[in-house]
């Protein structure tokens, strides 16, 4: 997969890959800069072209410094995050969330409350485009409801 016409832009890209690392940190027992490492050498086809979730090398190289940016900055996060995920999902514990839901959740708040670049509506779309792809029948209703609830809490000026 390469980045231009037809395909997703490299933003979109970089969020994919941050939701692939955000879920695959969730899994295991790593530091954030471990599971960073770990995916790297498994996915990155300058290491192994076939586990290369297929993306060339090219594509790889120009999304990856933003999705290790926006899931070292949600995973070292996470306490913060989960406190204020809690409180917004009516009741749901983030442990109970569905994992692909719980990443979505975590990386998109992350970037609407920290990345004053970025609009925080563009992130909630983004995560609901995400969550159309690698969640189930409802995980976009369950993100948009968690995250709109989330929404109104960020800040206008964001720190």
């Amino acid at each position: 997969m390469t980045v231009g016409r037809g395909r997703p832009g490299l933003r979109r890209l970089s969020r994919e890959l941050a939701l692939r690392l955000m879920f695959q940190h969730q899994s295991g027992q790593l530091k954030p800069e471990e599971s960073l490492i770990l995916f790297e050498r498994s996915f990155d086809p300058r290491h192994d072209e076939e586990a290369a979730l297929e993306l060339d090398a090219d594509a790889f190289s120009k999304a990856w410094p933003m999705a290790k940016a926006l899931f070292l900055g949600a995973a070292r996060r996470l306490d913060e995050l989960d406190r204020d995920i809690e409180e917004a999902s009516a009741n749901w514990n983030p442990d109970r969330m569905a994992q692909v839901d719980l990443a979505l959740i975590r990386l998109a708040y992350y970037e609407m409350r920290h990345c004053p670049d970025v609009p925080p509506l563009v992130s909630l779309n983004e995560a609901l485009e995400l969550s159309k792809s690698f969640g189930d029948i409802d995980s976009t209703a369950f993100v948009n409801g968690v995250l709109d609830r989330l929404l109104d809490a960020v800040p206008d000026g964001r720190p």
